[in-house]
C-alpha cells in the first residue's frame, strides 16, 4: 500500500518536473533589430556622368512597399568637382527595410562582392535593392540586390530572360563605399555588353554609398 501510494505521489509530480526542461529545449528567437531610421547616401563617381546632364532630374529612390507603413524622405542633389560630376541621393529607411535606388541611366555595373564580382545591367527604371540591418554598433550590415530582362534573341518577340545577383557587405557607418562599379573603373578597359552599352571613352563609373543612424 505504501508503495502504491509512493507511485501515485511520483506521477503527479512528474508534469511540473518536466516543464522547465520544456521550456530549455524552446530556440531562441532571431536578435531584434533597433526601431531607428537609417539614412542612406548614394553617389555616382566617375567623369562619364559629364555627358549625362539629365542625371540629376531623372535620379530618384523610391522605398519599396512594407508592412511597417514608413515614408520615405527623399532628397537629391549635385555637386561639383574638379572634372566629376557627382549626383548623391539620400533616404532615409526603417532599419531593416529595403529601398530601391534608381540611378537614372542603364549602364552595366558590377556588384562589389567578397569572393566573386557579377557584371549585371542595371536598367534606370528597377535600379538595384538596399536592405540595412544595424545591430548596434558602428557598422552596419548592408544587403544588395540587382536583377535583369533580356530577350533571349534579337527578335523583339523573342522570350525574355531575367537574371539577378545578390551580395552582403558589411559598412562602417559615416563611410563612404563602393558597392557597384563598371568594369572600366576597376580595369581600365571593358568587353562584351560593356563594350555594347557604353560609350568609347571608357571614363568610368562608380556607385558608392554612405550609412548614418538618425
Amino acid at each position: 500500500m505504501t508503495k502504491f501510494r509512493n507511485a501515485i505521489s511520483a506521477l503527479s509530480l512528474m508534469p511540473f518536473m518536466l516543464a522547465p526542461a520544456c521550456l530549455m529545449a524552446q530556440p531562441a528567437g532571431p536578435e531584434a533589430l533597433p526601431m531607428r531610421n537609417l539614412q542612406i547616401e548614394v553617389r555616382q563617381a566617375g567623369s562619364s556622368l559629364r555627358s549625362q546632364s539629365a542625371l540629376g532630374a531623372q535620379g530618384g529612390i523610391v522605398l519599396q512597399p512594407g508592412r511597417s507603413g514608413a515614408n520615405a524622405h527623399i532628397t537629391a542633389q549635385d555637386s561639383q568637382r574638379s572634372d566629376t560630376r557627382d549626383l548623391v541621393q539620400r533616404v532615409l529607411v526603417l532599419n531593416g527595410r529595403p529601398a530601391n535606388i534608381n540611378l537614372g541611366n542603364s549602364q552595366p555595373l558590377r556588384l562589389v562582392q567578397g569572393r566573386q564580382a557579377a557584371t549585371v545591367f542595371i536598367d534606370a527604371n528597377s535600379g538595384f535593392s538596399a536592405r540595412p540591418l544595424w545591430y548596434g554598433g558602428d557598422s552596419v550590415e548592408l544587403e544588395l540586390a540587382a536583377g535583369q530582362t533580356s530577350r533571349t534573341g534579337s527578335s523583339p518577340l523573342a522570350p525574355l530572360s531575367s537574371s539577378s545577383t545578390s551580395t552582403s557587405l558589411n559598412v562602417r557607418l559615416g563611410e563612404w563605399v563602393t558597392v557597384a562599379e563598371s568594369d572600366d573603373a576597376s580595369a581600365g578597359s571593358s568587353s562584351g555588353i560593356a563594350d555594347s552599352r557604353q560609350s568609347t571613352r571608357r571614363d568610368g563609373m562608380r556607385v558608392e554609398v554612405r550609412l548614418s543612424v538618425r
